[in-house]
């Protein structure tokens, strides 16, 4: 935990007084509205959560000109897939749907797909992505 410093290079508002930012070196943070203090954003992915809850598009519009594989975005993807529960799976699964890339994300479908702990359409969800990218 540190302080802001040179302030950040570009923003983008998570909620709950949340901002992603990456600073001129191009480190990824969270950093608190309020107070300021900042976070490694690869420590705090359950902190981006709530990102999922707009789509892809519009959260790769917020970044403009920076390549989505240079952001959190691709390991906060395989976190909600892995994460608790049905409901960051589901806007996970959602994202793929709507074209985020699955080919880094073929082990954690293959998961899900035999997955006896998820629902039967998340499961069937999970499949069909899985089919379709890995026989692309």
């Amino acid at each position: 935990m540190s302080s802001a410093g040179d302030g950040p290079y570009l923003t983008l508002r998570i909620s709950n007084g949340l901002l992603l930012v990456r600073d001129g070196v191009g480190t990824w943070l969270i950093q608190g509205a309020a107070d300021g203090l900042v976070y490694p954003a690869g420590d705090r992915l359950v902190w981006l959560l709530p990102l999922l809850e707009s789509t892809p598009s519009d959260v790769s519009a917020a970044l403009p000109d920076v390549p989505v594989a240079d952001t959190p975005l691709p390991a906060l993807a395989r976190f909600a897939l892995t994460a608790w529960g049905e409901h960051w799976p589901t806007l996970a699964l959602d994202w793929l749907d709507a074209g985020w890339p699955t080919r880094d994300l073929l082990d954690v479908l293959a998961d899900m797909k035999d997955s006896c702990e998820l629902s039967q359409p998340l499961r069937y969800r999970a499949l069909r992505l899985w089919r379709a990218s890995a026989h692309a």
